[in-house]
């Protein structure tokens, strides 16, 4: 009776008769005070009524119309006022600790029907719009009498049609809610003043108690106002309230309503109060009908079902079961979902392993495998649980853990059966790269750990799969922050080009491919810096023939990478993944690159980021080209100083590249390597002796000989293991090391001390020839160079005077270089020496 929608529409509609042939004189008595109200010409802008002969066809039939008129005729203005003074000495009564009689007032409720209509109204309105000191035998004498429902429910209405912008309608409902006629006295409310429903219906939601009550006066609410469905919904849902609601009201608007709640640990509580075997098995049937209705998605009665079963630990009949499996093999089921619910649910397996290795098989058979599958196999292949738990997450879209105990016979069953080595080899080049990996990415399922797998088990060189173009592509996609798989990816990569326990080897990174990347106009800093980690690993790890072909291939990547600015950026937290692999290996592989005398010349970040593009090989070929015209026709002392500045700047991001270039012009040379330099580095020193007149010029060349020099370490080293043959016995071999690192010492000795020699020779030449300011600053630069030397190798002060300098050459170096006070080491050394001129 309360819940036909002609109710609402005849309050709306035009032609008003036609509607109320459709109601019963008894519905039409709900809504009477609305309609007499309308037809005194009283109603708001927003209704479309007017005074008709239909209207008072309507309300004319009706005995009791005189009745509700004389409750419009009261003058509400005066009421209102004598309401508020009984209310006040109500108050003032209780909270000066004396005893409120409602004598009076109980005496008034027994005569309430032989009452005129303005005390009705005020007996109506000092019971139910008053919250000092509820009386609840005065709300029960009231609204429980039978005979008081109508004409109770007509004063209410009348009431707050009148009188709504004086009472607050949480105290009016809160009250009415007591009565065990509280449903007839609500809906009646809300559909005699329209206006107001959302406001009464949103209050209702918010009160705490006679649940029952509320639940039929909403759900009456919502089949009248379907509009209003979601939005009480959740507020229901927000208040924590009502959940037999929502699951009565369950469709696909709302469907994401019971998802948040089941989703929320918290939420889950609330739900297990009202859990019921009966409730459980209505949701499940709901659900389905749902599917069938095309309202829910076979994601959402998965995660549902999921979570009922892991959380609530709700047992599932043999039709919900079978109803379950035949939605799992389902053509439109996304395998990789039905897998990960599977997981959830385990006894599925159990009770239909033979039908469900029927559905995975084809699936894993297709080229178009989906990658999150071929991570489930990886995992359940490797018994890797914590990858897997947070894959099974993301895909369900709720936090969950497998159990172990059920699901370690589904493992076993899909590695032997499903998930073999043979066929996860063979899905290799299905698998897409990550676009944009980088550490701040929130899945933990990403293909590269699926190569990580193949690689670390030899599976590639076992089946003969190439990798290396598949992470070459994924480095050319890598971004910072530097995602740590990659440093792993890497490391597995190298480790299995190099590994001599298989016949078959996976080829290294084509160096064309690199060498392209390189000299394009790409300058991508994270694939430059991969690419470095990736040679220097590859070197590293190398050994014997392999150990020099891969130097050869790789010294040439070298001289194009910026090696002193990737050491710059090195440091940043971009690159906390690789960094401390990378900086070993580059101190031992690359310790030229850590000079910083570049830096002095980078005077603000600014410019150092505008100078990353505009350095390119084009401004080597300038800079090239005026230090020719410096050996040719000379250029001023300004222009050198000049010069000077901006091949520092440029060797930030060229490194090596400018430091070869630079010494073939020096030596005329354009066929010299970088390993020609590091073999003979004093061959730097043999540039036309005009370059001398320059000193900022020199001090260039000087930078690069201390690069070269230090170089030139690792170059010996590097040939001297490589030529050490290894000896079965222990002792043999510590002799050959010992023997080696002696004569690697005494090559390096050699050189260093042959370096400083040319430029003490040098320099006392030029004395001869040049002005005393000219000598004097040519003279700061070959000291501060040879200060630096014995600073990095102290022996060397002590060859320099044991092996004989002429006392005009040392001079200059007691005034000039500081770190001369070494001398003082070994002076008594040099006193007891037989030799005259060494005293």
């Amino acid at each position: 009776m309360f819940d036909d929608i002609n109710l609402v529409q005849l309050l709306s509609s035009s032609k008003p008769i036609d509607i109320a042939r459709n109601l019963t004189d008894e519905q039409i008595r709900l809504i009477l005070p609305s309609l007499i109200w309308l037809g005194l010409q009283q109603c708001p802008k927003n209704h479309r009524l007017t005074i008709s002969a239909q209207l008072l066809q309507i309300v004319s039939r009706f005995h009791d119309m005189d009745s509700i008129i004389e409750l419009f005729e009261i003058d509400f203005h005066t009421l209102n006022i004598e309401i508020k003074r009984l209310q006040r000495i109500k108050q003032k009564l209780v909270e000066g600790g004396q005893q409120n009689s409602n004598a009076l007032l109980n005496q008034e409720i027994i005569t309430f029907e032989q009452t005129t209509a303005r005390d009705r109204c005020r007996i109506v309105a000092q019971i139910l719009f008053d919250n000092y000191e509820k009386d609840q035998q005065l709300i029960t004498n009231l609204l429980d009498e039978p005979n008081h429902v109508r004409i109770v429910g007509d004063v209410i209405c009348v009431l707050v049609l009148h009188l709504s912008h004086s009472f607050k309608f949480d105290i009016l409902i809160s009250n009415l809610l007591y009565s065990k006629h509280a449903y007839e006295y609500l809906i009646r409310l809300i559909l005699n003043i329209p206006t107001l429903k959302l406001t009464l219906a949103e209050l209702i939601v918010r009160c705490s108690h006679n649940d029952d009550i509320r639940y039929r006066i909403l759900h009456t609410f919502i089949k009248l106002y379907p509009i209003h469905k979601l939005r009480l919904l959740r507020l229901c849902h927000q208040r924590q309230t009502l959940l037999p609601l929502i699951l009565d009201l369950l469709d696909y608007s709302t469907v994401n309503i019971l998802l948040l709640i089941l989703s929320n640990s918290k939420q889950r509580i609330w739900f297990k109060k009202h859990q019921t075997s009966e409730l459980v098995h209505n949701l499940t049937k709901k659900l389905f009908e749902l599917y069938r209705q095309k309202q829910c998605s076979i994601h959402s009665i998965f995660k549902i079902t999921a979570i009922l079963h892991v959380h609530c630990n709700a047992k599932f009949s043999t039709d919900e079961v079978q109803q379950l499996l035949d939605l799992l093999l389902s053509p439109t089921t996304n395998v990789t979902l039905g897998l990960c619910f599977l997981f959830m649910i385990p006894s599925l397996v159990e009770r239909n392993e033979q039908t469900i290795i029927e559905w995975l098989v084809p699936t894993m058979s297709s080229l178009s495998t989906d990658d999150k599958l071929l991570m489930i196999g990886l995992f359940c292949m490797t018994n890797y649980n914590e990858p897997l738990n947070a894959l099974v997450s993301s895909t369900l879209d709720f936090p969950c853990r497998i159990d172990p105990g059920p699901f370690h016979h589904s493992r076993l069953l899909l590695i032997q059966r499903v998930f073999t080595n043979d066929l996860l080899v063979q899905r290799f080049a299905t698998i897409q790269i990550t676009p944009n990996l980088n550490a701040n990415i929130t899945i933990k399922h990403i293909p590269a750990h699926f190569i990580c797998y193949l690689l670390s088990k030899g599976l590639c060189n076992q089946h003969h799969v190439q990798m290396s173009s598949w992470v070459w592509s994924q480095i050319l996609q890598c971004t910072t922050p530097i995602h740590p798989i990659m440093l792993t990816l890497i490391n597995e990569l190298v480790t299995t080009i190099v590994d001599t326990r298989y016949v078959w080897h996976l080829t290294q990174i084509d160096t064309q491919i690199i060498y392209d990347y390189l000299t394009s106009s790409e300058d991508r800093i994270p694939t430059k810096m991969l690419s470095l980690l990736y040679l220097l690993t590859l070197n590293d790890q190398a050994t014997g023939d392999l150990a020099n072909q891969y130097h050869q291939s790789t010294r040439i990547l070298f001289d194009l990478l910026p090696l002193p600015h990737l050491v710059e950026q090195l440091t940043t937290k971009d690159y906390d993944a690789i960094a401390p692999q990378l900086g070993r290996l580059m101190m031992e592989q690359l310790p030229q690159v850590f000079l910083a005398d570049h830096a002095l010349y980078l005077e603000t970040d600014s410019q150092l980021f505008s100078l990353r593009h505009a350095y390119k090989t084009n401004k080597i070929e300038n800079l090239t080209d005026q230090l020719k015209t410096a050996l040719i026709n000379g250029i001023s002392r300004k222009q050198a100083d000049q010069w000077r500045r901006r091949w520092f700047r440029v060797y930030a991001f060229r490194g090596q590249l400018l430091t070869l270039k630079t010494a073939q012009i020096l030596l005329d040379n354009n066929q010299l390597t970088y390993d020609d330099l590091c073999a003979d580095p004093h061959c730097l020193l043999r540039f036309p002796f005009q370059l001398y007149n320059y000193p900022s010029i020199i001090q260039i060349i000087l930078f690069i000989m201390r690069e070269i020099l230090i170089a030139s370490r690792h170059y010996f080293e590097r040939i001297i293991k490589a030529k050490q043959q290894p000896l079965q016995q222990t002792d043999m071999i510590c002799i050959q090391d010992v023997k080696s690192k002696q004569l690697q010492e005494t090559l390096v000795h050699t050189q260093e001390a042959l370096v400083i020699q040319i430029l003490l020779d040098v320099l006392h030449q030029y004395k001869k020839t040049a002005c005393l300011p000219a000598y004097r600053e040519l003279q700061g630069v070959v000291c501060s160079f040879v200060h630096q030397m014995f600073i990095t190798n102290p022996v060397l002060a002590k060859l320099v005077h044991f092996q004989g300098y002429p006392s005009e050459q040392i001079k200059p170096l007691i005034y000039s270089v500081p770190s001369m006070h070494i001398c003082l080491d070994f002076i008594p050394q040099m006193l007891a020496s037989s030799e005259l001129d060494t005293q």
